[in-house]
């Protein structure tokens, strides 16, 4: 007597098909996916040469375990989405306030320009403030001398290295600080606005202030009315 046998891996690629017909294409298998290979393995197997009872016990752990992080998987996809909510809704009462959060951006328009604040963590011998413009080049370089650890507060005038008012828009700035010995010192900046809107992105939330300028709502170290 012939018996006719239909390897595992031929099984597999008969169980792909049929799931395919009956199913939207999908980038990652599933838990009814892994159950409909389990169960197509074994309607092909070759009854001479029947399923170890350990591989059959290790292929059913591998579905409880899949089980288990399909579960972990929505469960989490529902807490982020939670979330999110609950932090948009918070946003809502940011509209209208002033806010100071991490960032490094600066708005001009005509003589309103914002401000920028600077902290240092040790005493610093001179600090180089560099200002770029939406295009990446330098348009302002101004130094600062002998500044002790702490916070300060920066006001660029608007104008270029020549003296002449720059346009209206968003500038960029970059801080560098060294200490008497010409090493390094460790600077941080944060800018502040008026949060005008909301915005829910890839990356949480983010504020929409009154010039256009964006801030995430993790970066928020200040709310004033």
């Amino acid at each position: 007597m012939t018996v006719e046998t239909t390897s595992y891996y031929e099984s597999l690629l008969t169980a792909s098909s049929e799931t395919a017909d009956t199913s939207t294409a999908s980038t990652s298998l599933g838990s009814m996916d892994f159950l409909n290979l389990l169960i197509t393995q074994l309607q092909y197997q070759d009854p001479t040469e029947p399923v170890d009872n350990t591989e059959m016990v290790n292929q059913m752990t591998q579905f409880s375990q899949l089980e288990s992080l399909t579960s972990i998987e929505d469960k989490l996809d529902e807490l982020t989405s939670s979330l999110s909510a609950s932090s948009t809704t918070s946003a809502i009462s940011y509209l209208g306030k002033e806010v100071e959060a991490s960032g490094y951006s600066l708005s001009k328009s005509g003589d309103d320009i914002s401000d920028l604040y600077l902290t240092l963590d040790d005493a610093a011998e001179s600090v180089t403030v560099n200002i770029y413009n939406s295009s990446g080049t330098i348009v302002d370089t101004e130094t600062l001398s002998a500044l002790e650890a702490g916070s300060y507060s920066f006001t660029w005038d608007g104008l270029d290295s020549d003296g002449s008012e720059v346009a209206d828009g968003t500038y960029y700035v970059a801080i560098s600080a060294e200490d008497s010995n010409g090493d390094s010192v460790d600077v941080s900046t944060t800018t502040t606005g008026t949060v005008a809107g909301i915005s829910t992105t890839s990356d949480g939330v983010v504020l929409i202030l009154d010039d256009g300028r964006t801030v995430n709502l993790s970066d928020v170290t200040l709310v004033t009315t």
